[in-house]
């Protein structure tokens, strides 16, 4: 049955109140049609349940914007949406196009900052996030009692004489949900090995991110990327949100999480005061197996304030630094690999009660 507006509904009777379900959910593809986001296709999703966000298969499938009754989840950057047309791979010109949005996907075969492999040159986190997906399909309706929605698009990152991979992703929500499941899988179509360096930028923004905002992870070790994060406090300032900076340089961290015995884990943003006194966190599900790596991007500057949840299937040091120190991670030809992933809504202090218990348990087992 699918829960809404407090009570539990039969399809039977939800459907004689309304016209078109469109009216409560749905998904509605769309295009942009000014700036440099003129071309890109889109696609709204309401689930019924105060959720609502944009998949933009004009941009790999990556994910913009994320509401939550209203309320922005994400942290939008000031490039806005941008058409593939002015994607620029060399350097650091990926930033030029890196609207951030709730999921900006990094990769395929490279992600982290610009490098040189086996003479190569990759500019940073990839082309992925800068193609067009294809075979795009909307799939929405009643299952018994149930009206499920699903978007599924594939990408391709080919070259002749060198990768030919695709990247096939699924989202998929439920009428009355507060969350939503992403499956990506990633195929080497070709018959050499090639590089698999799938990295999720999973961005927050205000006012879910503020001063009283807290992280809530299975965090077992920490290590700060480099000096720059090592400053002041080290370590211990990742846990700590502060109020707009001037001139305040981005600091990373590489976090180790405790799992489940099936490695099942996860990371949370809570905020137990929004602003008028409403509780609002999300929590992103991974699995350990599939994404071991897990990155923590900080950035607390005026204009560009921003928390990044980042799993991956590699740290994001770049293709050449990951070659040299032996870490590349290699999908045969004709092989596939799969990558599930759960973003689901928290609004209300039992539920950021539960999760820091988990999160404790987690971390007990880990170290009895």
């Amino acid at each position: 049955m699918t829960e809404m507006f407090g009570k539990k509904w039969k399809k039977s009777e939800l459907i004689s109140y309304i016209g078109d379900l469109q009216q409560i959910a749905g998904a509605t593809p769309f295009m942009y049609t000014q700036g440099k986001a003129r071309g890109v296709n889109g696609i709204r999703v309401n689930t019924g349940g105060g959720l609502s966000f944009t998949v933009l298969p004009g941009r790999g499938m990556d994910i913009p914007e994320a509401y939550f009754r209203g309320v922005p989840l994400h942290f939008l950057s000031q490039t806005g949406i941008t058409s593939p047309v002015y994607y620029e791979e060399h350097g650091t010109n990926w930033l030029r196009s890196f609207f951030a949005g709730l999921l900006t996907s990094c990769g395929i075969t490279n992600s982290g900052p610009a490098s040189v492999d086996m003479g190569e040159s990759f500019g940073l986190h990839g082309r992925i996030s800068n193609t067009e997906a294809e075979d795009l399909c909307i799939d929405q309706g009643w299952e018994d009692d149930e009206f499920k929605i699903s978007l599924k698009g594939k990408i391709r990152e080919a070259k002749v004489f060198f990768e030919n991979m695709t990247l096939t992703r699924t989202i998929e929500t439920r009428l009355g949900w507060k969350k939503f499941r992403l499956t990506d899988v990633v195929e080497n179509i070709g018959f050499d090995p090639q590089p698999n360096l799938m990295f999720y930028h999973i961005n927050f923004g205000f006012p879910l991110l503020g001063p009283d905002a807290k992280i809530i992870a299975p965090v077992v070790k920490t290590e700060p990327r480099d000096e720059e994060a090592e400053k002041e406090r080290g370590g211990e300032e990742c846990f700590i949100f502060e109020k707009p900076q001037e001139n305040y340089n981005e600091k990373v961290f590489f976090h180790d999480l405790a799992a489940d015995s099936n490695g099942n884990t996860f990371a949370a943003l809570l905020n137990e005061n929004i602003g008028d006194g409403t509780p609002l966190g999300i929590v992103l599900r991974f699995n350990k197996k599939e994404l071991p790596a897990f990155c923590e991007w900080k950035i607390m500057r005026k204009g560009l304030y921003a928390l990044g949840l980042e799993p991956g299937v590699v740290l994001p040091v770049g293709r050449g630094t990951l070659r040299q120190n032996n870490e590349l991670s290699l999908l045969n030809g004709q092989e596939s690999y799969t990558i599930s992933m759960e973003f689901e809504v928290l609004d209300s202090l039992k539920e950021f009660a539960e999760i820091k218990k988990e999160a404790d348990k987690l971390i007990y087992l880990h170290n009895n």
